[in-house]
């Protein structure tokens, strides 16, 4: 498995199963920063949360983040050509937004609107831009030289990084802590499997790249030669923004 991920030598291929990686030197070493941060900080802060907390909570907490997202997701559906998305993104903030109590009770998917998760990387991969290279960021994680560009224009996007209110910042470093804690308390069972591999920094590298690869097809098979390799290609880490929050 190690072998057959690091095999990529061109910026050009962006198969899921093979990854450029011309930083990998530089990668391990933030990801072993990450790692040090997040069994320091960021573990045991997850950890304790989920103790003092059930998994209503839990769930209100991801549904209200996950809602203040939605602008984001909105501007993106109306970027890459998708009306219908576009649509029930923005029916679901409305309704989520009201109804739901700020985002607190998914309504939305109670009665099957849809939910569509989108953002500017996603946007410039269906626009054609290749992934570039491999990147490990300090503390976000796994990303690529698209993506990582994706992160600014994806902030721009969201009206609550700009709009002016008693409290704004107070309220946009509250949300950021929470969403961080959140995203990690989600991923406690997932990254005890990563560390569990014999490489975790492959086995991290390939998850991610085979998942935003799947993202920007949205979901359409692809044929993969290297699918019946270890069962850690086939666990679920979630998407981007989860991971940004978990090293």
């Amino acid at each position: 498995m190690i072998a057959l991920s690091a095999c990529a030598t061109t910026a050009e291929d962006t198969s899921p199963t093979t990854v450029y990686d011309p930083l990998e030197g530089w990668n391990r070493g933030v990801y072993a920063f990450n790692e040090g941060v997040d069994k320091a900080i960021l573990e045991p802060t997850a950890k304790g949360y989920r103790a003092v907390t059930n998994e209503p909570m839990r769930g209100g907490v991801s549904n209200f983040l996950t809602n203040l997202n939605q602008p984001v997701v909105f501007a993106n559906t109306v970027l890459q050509g998708k009306p219908i998305a576009a649509v029930d993104t923005a029916a679901r903030f409305v309704l989520n937004t009201t109804v739901g109590v700020a985002g607190v009770f998914d309504v939305a998917t109670m009665i099957d609107i849809p939910e569509h998760r989108e953002d500017f990387g996603q946007t410039l991969g269906v626009w054609g831009v290749p992934n570039g290279p491999y990147l490990m960021l300090p503390i976000a994680g796994p990303s690529n030289l698209r993506d990582a560009a994706g992160l600014g224009v994806n902030a721009a996007l969201n009206p609550l990084n700009y709009a002016e209110f008693e409290g704004d910042t107070e309220f946009r470093i509250a949300t950021g802590v929470l969403g961080a804690v959140s995203a990690r308390e989600s991923l406690i069972e997932s990254i005890d499997v990563l560390r569990d591999q014999p490489e975790p920094y492959i086995a991290l590298r390939r998850n991610y790249t085979q998942q935003r690869a799947a993202a920007i097809r949205d979901g359409r098979e692809q044929e993969d030669p290297f699918k019946d390799l270890p069962d850690f290609d086939d666990y679920d880490f979630g998407d981007e923004d989860e991971f940004e929050s978990q090293e």
